[in-house]
This record gives C-alpha cells, structure tokens and sequence, in this order.
C-alpha cells in the first residue's frame, strides 16, 4: 500500500530542504576561500597559521560597474555613467605569520563563488581586489 504525504509533511520537507541547501552553499564557499587565502598566502611567502577561516559575518558591499558594452554613449566625448550595484558578501577571516613568530589577522570577502578582495591587518594595510 503506497504511503500517502499531506501538506504538513511537505511543508516539514521544504524548509529542511532549504536549510540543506544554504549548508551546502556556504561549504563550498569556505572551501574556496580557504583555497583563495593559501594561494594568496603562499604568493607573498607568508605563512597560513591553522589552515582555517572563520565566517566573521555577511556585509553589502557597493560596487560601481561599467555598463555593457553595447549600453555605451555613441559619442566618443560623451561621459560614461557608472552603475550603481549592491551584493551581498561573506567575509572570512583568516591569521597569517610573515616569519613564523608572529600573528596578524586578514580577511577574504566573496560574493558568491568568487573573491572580491583580501584585506591584510599588519602594521600596514594591505588591500588587494580581484573585481
């Protein structure tokens, strides 16, 4: 005899559904912000202290793109407007050595699958983008 599901049950599902699917999401950006912060890392010859990130928190960041290129003014003089764009980002943060005795903290911003930004807290800051 088949069993048969009511909408209770569906409704049970739906949300465990969801909550499987932002797991799943938010691994795959761990990972690649662990791969993104060993690279960049490892690049500079400084080392990666635990081989760990951990989620500091979601941010917005604003970015100011250039339209497309078939949306570009038709007069060569004419000055071209920037749009306006908001993305929701996750920003890990990461601990560093440059000569293995001492520690300093960074941080990786993604959007999505991909890095926006690698952001050093040393006795100087070091911003780098990758937009």
């Amino acid at each position: 005899m088949p069993t048969m599901y009511d909408i209770y049950d569906v409704m049970l599902l739906i949300p465990l559904g969801l909550l499987g699917f932002y797991w799943w999401r938010t691994s795959e950006q761990k990972r690649i912000a662990i791969a993104g912060a060993r690279a960049y890392c490892k690049d500079r010859n400084l080392q990666l202290l635990d081989e760990t990130l951990v989620f500091k928190q979601h941010r917005i960041e604003r970015e100011n793109r250039r339209p497309s290129a078939n949306a570009l003014p038709s007069r060569l003089d004419a000055p071209v407007k920037l749009q306006p764009r908001r993305r929701l980002c996750r920003v890990y943060e990461f601990d560093y050595s440059r000569g293995g005795v001492d520690r300093h903290s960074g941080e990786i911003i993604l959007s999505g699958y991909s890095i926006l930004r690698v952001i050093l807290h040393s006795e100087v800051l070091e911003i780098t983008n990758y937009q």
